[in-house]
Order: structure tokens, then C-alpha cells, then sequence
């Protein structure tokens, strides 16, 4: 059962991959448009399969006696001193990484798509150039 699975995962992976090559660049193998939802569907079934695996290993894992206890200790009756009281400012930490991080990747993607608008614009004035030198 595993080993097939493991093959179908095989399959299934490569082709996922096939969805990253770029639509008309020409590839031999590139996959067609109709084919992409689909392609999208059977990942989701591929990762699906993986986390009941996962989920079979964990409990396996649990139920062998390498983490298995009767009583799982809170928080509350630990015997430790806790400072709930305190405010702690983690949360605006976290949401100033979040901006920060989020502007980033804004500003990344505006520089691609700016230089790619520029290198297709470059382009289209060289056929330009080339078409009317043919026409003369």
C-alpha cells in the first residue's frame, strides 16, 4: 500500500512541477491550460494523502509509549508564578514585522513588474524599429 502510494506521490509531483513552466514558452513538456485546475485538484489530493500519513505516524508515535502520559500538566496548576498581569508589547513586534515584511515584498514585486512593463516596451519598440526599416 505504502509503495504505491509513494509512486503515485512521484507522479503526482512531477506534475505539479509541470505547472511552473511558463504558458507558450515552447517547452516540450508544458502543460496544457484546460489541464491546470486539474493539475491544481490532484495536489491538493497528493497533500492530502501525505497528512493522513502524517497523522497515522503521530499517533503511532503516541501510542507506542514514547510520549504517552496519563495527565497532561496546565498551565494553571504547575506550581510556577505567572505574571499575567504584565503587558507585554509582543504583539505590536509582531505586527511591525508583518508591515515590514509585507512592504518588502510589495516593493519587490512593483520593482518586477515596472522592469518587466520596461523590458516588454523595449521590446515592442525594436520590432517597431526593425518593421519599419523592413518596410523602407
Amino acid at each position: 500500500y505504502y509503495f504505491m502510494v509513494i509512486s503515485a506521490d512521484l507522479v503526482l509531483r512531477f506534475m505539479w512541477v509541470l505547472t511552473l513552466i511558463p504558458p507558450q514558452s515552447g517547452a516540450q513538456f508544458e502543460l496544457p491550460a484546460y489541464l491546470s485546475a486539474i493539475s491544481m485538484t490532484v495536489e491538493l489530493f497528493r497533500r492530502t494523502i501525505w497528512s493522513f500519513f502524517r497523522l497515522e505516524h503521530e499517533h503511532r508515535q503516541n501510542t507506542e509509549g514514547f510520549r504517552r502520559v496519563n495527565v497532561v500538566p496546565l498551565h494553571f496548576n504547575t506550581g510556577h508564578k505567572h505574571k499575567y498581569n504584565e503587558r507585554h508589547w509582543v504583539g505590536w513586534k509582531v505586527l511591525v514585522e508583518i508591515v515590514i515584511v509585507t512592504s518588502i515584498v510589495i516593493a519587490i514585486s512593483a520593482f518586477s513588474v515596472i522592469a518587466a512593463q520596461r523590458a516588454t516596451h523595449e521590446v515592442q519598440l525594436a520590432h517597431e524599429a526593425m518593421s519599419k526599416a523592413d518596410y523602407l
